[in-house]
């Protein structure tokens, strides 16, 4: 890879899921305070009513939480509520989680360490539902952004990475365990990435991207994402950078 260098590592995208818990500590399934599921109604109402997000007193992080006219997940989640910093669902109960928390990615880059976005969150809720909740890694991104990497566009998924199947037991076996698959990616003739057992919903429990990092910022407008590579060591002369990430969900870490 000739003079290949590591210019950012760590977790960029982070899903928690919250749940009450017992005397014990343990988690388990209650329905949300009656008090607490009113509020959030009246401000859905609203939110409703005036068809955009509405300002809440919820505060995280110095920002207001604002709800969302519509919920998620089909029913599972029927209050959202947004900041810069975090989405967050809530239940009214009858699943077994409470709430789940989506970190953003500027959010989680801008910590000193994923911890302290946790333990940020972990107050947040604690105070919110009035328990200790207990938290549960729903979704994790792990990357490592690399530059001048040259030789990347000349790799073939075939010959230069190894993979394998899975097999479990019949009981045990799920689509996950399918043969791993993977995609190219060109503009044009360029390559910008390829992927390995990511389904089109990007819901695979176990899944890798690789992809052209510089290119996506292009796109998206990120472009603090460079002052994150410029602290690493990273400067325009290193070229374009490319990204190596793994996305684990909840089947794979469990």
């Amino acid at each position: 890879m000739g003079q290949a260098k590591v210019v950012n590592a760590g977790v960029d995208t982070l899903v928690l899921n919250a749940f009450y818990t017992n005397e014990r500590g343990r988690p388990f399934r209650c329905e949300l305070d009656l008090s607490l599921r009113r509020q959030l109604d009246e401000w859905k109402r609203a939110a409703q009513e005036a068809h955009e997000e509405y300002p809440t007193t919820l505060v995280f992080q110095e920002a207001s939480l604002h709800m969302c006219p519509n919920g998620a997940g089909q029913g599972q989640w029927p209050w959202m509520l947004k900041t810069p910093d975090i989405t967050f669902y809530v239940s009214g109960g009858q699943w077994n989680g409470i709430a789940s928390v989506r970190f953003s990615s500027r959010h989680l880059w801008s910590c000193r360490g994923v911890l302290e976005a946790i333990v940020d969150v972990q107050r947040f809720l604690d105070e919110l539902f009035k328990n200790a909740v207990f938290l549960q890694v729903s979704s994790l991104d792990l990357c490592v952004d690399v530059a001048g990497w040259e030789d990347v566009e000349q790799l073939d998924r075939s010959a230069h990475f190894v993979s394998r199947s899975r097999k479990r037991g019949l009981h045990e076996e799920t689509e996950w365990a399918a043969e791993l698959k993977s995609r190219d990616y060109a503009l044009g003739f360029q390559r910008t990435g390829f992927d390995f057992a990511r389904d089109k919903k990007g819901s695979s429990p176990l899944s890798c991207r690789i992809y052209d990092k510089s290119r996506e910022i292009e796109k998206s407008g990120k472009e603090w994402f460079m002052d994150l590579w410029r602290a690493h060591g990273w400067s325009e002369d290193d070229g374009r950078v490319w990204r190596v990430e793994f996305s684990f969900k909840r089947e794979a870490l469990a």
